[in-house]
């Protein structure tokens, strides 16, 4: 039995978190749910208000957090490309956890914001699976965790506010979709965990009200911006805790994606290359074959969320999705030059679930 060292997995997953930074464009609407709706309402819906986070300064938001992940990788072709990295030709791995994560509230850069500080660790994941066919008894790198320490500024509609420049999410582009919406499931080395609930309209809403996002970002190396729809539903009323919670079911989908690396490499290489000097004609030949392809299906995420309107916070959601992602690599081997390449396949599938354990305010 044995453990595998697969940090260039890890940055994989990191590519598909980059797709998950900030948003650039978006437009909301309100209509009622649609006629093929399967959820029941109550025989009398609440009354129609508007929906916000009533999150308060100084209090520290105690959440379960249940992790269960699947990740399945193949890989085909010759990876002695990637040096060091040792690179599995078939890895089958389940990931599964449980631990509670602190959410600090402190006041935002403007009024009605919000600056969150997400703290906490999965230091008892438990794995299962095989890697190149032989039983795994130790947690590799891919799904290790480092504890969490993440801060995060959202509106009192629930949307992220973007500060700082993400020069990872710059590079890449970026996605909207259920994760943006809170992170709630956002991939970082596992994931990136973040604000829990759905993003509101300024519009009144009740039972059988239906929201639609829609975002585009533009990806730094492609024409066409990524797109995404964010459908949500208020599909009816529950209690939790003692607790009125509105149900709110969201599911996102999201446009493909695919780039080519090699198009941001080469030209690093030509700005610097002194034109019909030594080496030009190498480099001439590696830019016609050099390739680091990246592409991501269709994404779709669904969220629950159970929301209490009279606390303004999430009592509880779940959030379930998937990611299939394809890296295609031909590059210079780096001690003959020569081209070699590979195609690696990558499916991780992911649920989360959070449960509101409690609220804790420092005494004066």
């Amino acid at each position: 039995m044995r453990t595998r060292t697969l940090s260039l997995l890890a940055v994989l997953v990191l590519t598909v978190a980059a797709c998950g930074g900030a948003t650039t464009e978006e437009t909301t609407t309100t209509d009622a749910a649609p006629a093929t709706t399967t959820t029941q309402a109550p025989a009398e819906a609440p009354d129609a208000k508007r929906l916000t986070y009533s999150l308060e300064a100084g209090t520290s938001y105690e959440y379960e957090v249940t992790l269960d992940q699947s990740i399945q990788m193949a890989t085909e072709g010759d990876t002695t490309a990637m040096g060091d990295e040792e690179i599995p030709g078939d890895m089958s791995v389940a990931v599964k956890g449980t631990t509670t994560f602190s959410h600090s509230v402190a006041e935002g850069p403007e009024p009605d914001t919000y600056e969150i500080t997400i703290t906490g660790d999965f230091s008892d994941l438990s794995i299962t699976g095989t890697v190149d066919g032989e039983p795994i008894d130790e947690l590799p790198d891919i799904a290790a965790m480092d504890p969490i320490e993440h801060t995060v500024v959202v509106d009192a509609s629930g949307r992220p506010i973007r500060e700082d420049s993400d020069e990872f999410g710059d590079l890449f582009g970026s996605f909207g979709g259920v994760p943006d919406m809170g992170d709630l499931g956002s991939l970082g080395s596992g994931f990136e965990f973040s604000h829990v609930g759905p993003q509101f309209p300024d519009d009144e809403l009740t039972v059988g009200d239906t929201w639609t996002d829609t975002v585009e970002a533009p990806m730094t190396m492609g024409e066409d911006p990524v797109t995404t729809e964010i459908v949500s539903t208020v599909t009816a009323v529950e209690e939790i805790d003692g607790a009125e919670v509105l149900v709110i079911e969201t599911t996102s989908t999201t446009s493909a994606i695919e780039f080519d690396l090699a198009e941001f490499l080469i030209g690093f290489l030509m700005a610097f290359a002194p034109e019909g000097g030594e080496g030009s004609e190498d480099l001439e030949a590696l830019t016609e074959n050099l390739r680091f392809l990246f592409s991501i299906d269709e994404t779709v995420n669904d969220l629950i969320t159970w929301f209490d309107a009279e606390a303004g916070l999430a009592r509880k959601a779940d959030y379930s999705g998937g990611t299939h992602l394809v890296m295609d690599i031909n590059m210079p081997d780096e001690e003959s030059g020569e081209m070699i390449g590979f195609i690696l396949d990558m499916t991780l599938d992911q649920s989360v679930g959070y449960r509101l354990l409690g609220a804790e305010t420092p005494s004066a």
